[in-house]
């Protein structure tokens, strides 16, 4: 008896790992000024690419975008993006993301969790209220110098666990 309680723990511990997992920022789409510039946008690609956990960076000079993708497991970390792109002039005008995670409550407040970044969920008007507790993928704008950091939830889309 004792050891099927144990394998039912270990199985429920390993069950939370994979859902948290499946948590996290995965991409991060950057409206940005000041990277027109053909050499500035290779040096930010090159230095972008080196973050720990980043995936792939895509620039669209005549947009003026960075779209960045994160490995598994990575944590989003817009400091490091900053410290990138300040020293060559490019501002950025609206930080979006694309991201796994879970709505927690606390009090009348709403967070959202996803993988090891924690956000303060920031209500607007028309904007879609996340489900507690669900897994959902979620695009949102995000504040990255409040703190906690802030999101204004665009799109939810309900996951199958």
């Amino acid at each position: 008896m004792k050891l099927c309680k144990q394998i039912a723990f270990l199985s429920g511990l390993a069950l939370a790992s994979a859902t948290q997992a499946l948590a996290q920022v995965e991409m991060t789409a950057l409206h940005t000024t000041g990277i027109s510039c053909g050499s500035c946008a290779l040096i930010a690609e090159l230095n972008l690419k080196r973050l720990p956990g980043v995936d792939g960076v895509t620039i669209s000079r005549s947009q003026e975008a960075v779209l960045i993708s994160y490995k598994p497991g990575a944590t989003f970390d817009p400091d490091g993006i900053r410290e990138v792109l300040e020293p060559l002039g490019v501002g950025i005008a609206r930080m979006q993301i694309s991201a796994r995670g879970r709505a927690q409550e606390q009090g009348l407040k709403q967070s959202f969790v996803a993988g090891k970044n924690k956000f303060a969920v920031v209500t607007a008007a028309k904007a879609p209220q996340i489900p507690s507790g669900t897994l959902v993928l979620i695009e949102a704008v995000v504040n990255e110098r409040s703190d906690p950091m802030a999101l204004t939830v665009m799109t939810v889309k309900p996951l199958k666990q």
